[in-house]
């Protein structure tokens, strides 16, 4: 779901981040060889190995006078009606979400200056769905959409200014939650930069940093 991201800044608890941290602005990116409107277009249609679902989802356009949020219920409506997803999909969505965050902003300086605008303060998402993993546990967009804000965001950071051991903490979370869930079981797109193709681990999730 969207919404920009929270601030968990000492003595301001509920500030909100910049809207690039929402995963339903509207701001065009190439992933896997095609453009998307949203970070949320693109991850709803990154559910299903279906080309003809993934177009459906993708011809889905903002509409004049509709607000950024108007157009991510709608692609999020559609990605909910199709129940053929991808086998490993409760394992790579989180994955998914970090790669097409991480196409939009490598796709727009500005978005990038935008995010390191935020200095080191942790990040977390705006309320939001959850689901069950395979422990039995709960976990929450609000947490990872948070999490990988935060990990683009060292990711962007010139070398040597990057806190790596945080890097290096978020990297693994993502990993473990990847194989928490049953690992990767089927190819996983392509990113694309500002300067061609970003080329993406086809069995294992990407390592940007470290």
């Amino acid at each position: 779901m969207g919404g920009p991201c929270r601030i968990a800044e000492p003595g301001k608890p509920h500030t909100r981040a910049p809207p690039c941290t929402d995963n339903f602005q509207v701001r065009k990116f190439m992933f896997d060889g095609r453009e998307w409107e949203s970070v949320e277009q693109c991850y709803q249609a990154m559910k299903f190995n279906d080309r003809s679902i993934q177009e459906k989802l993708r011809s889905i356009k903002k509409k004049e006078g509709d607000k950024d949020s108007k157009h991510g219920m709608d692609v999020w409506n559609e990605g909910q009606r199709y129940k053929s997803v991808r086998k490993d999909w409760d394992a790579v969505k989180v994955e998914m979400m970090y790669r097409a965050n991480l196409a939009k902003y490598m796709q727009h300086r500005d978005l990038q200056e935008e995010l390191l605008s935020t200095g080191h303060v942790e990040m977390v998402g705006a309320p939001s769905t959850g689901w069950k993993l395979k422990s039995g546990a709960t976990v929450n967009w609000s947490f990872w959409n948070g999490r990988i804000q935060m990990r683009i965001r060292e990711e962007l950071r010139p070398e040597g200014e990057q806190k790596q051991d945080l890097v290096d903490s978020l990297v693994k979370e993502f990993e473990e939650y990847i194989y928490g869930e049953g690992g990767v079981q089927e190819p996983l797109p392509q990113m694309e930069g500002p300067k061609g193709t970003l080329e993406a681990d086809q069995e294992e999730p990407s390592k940007m940093a470290g």
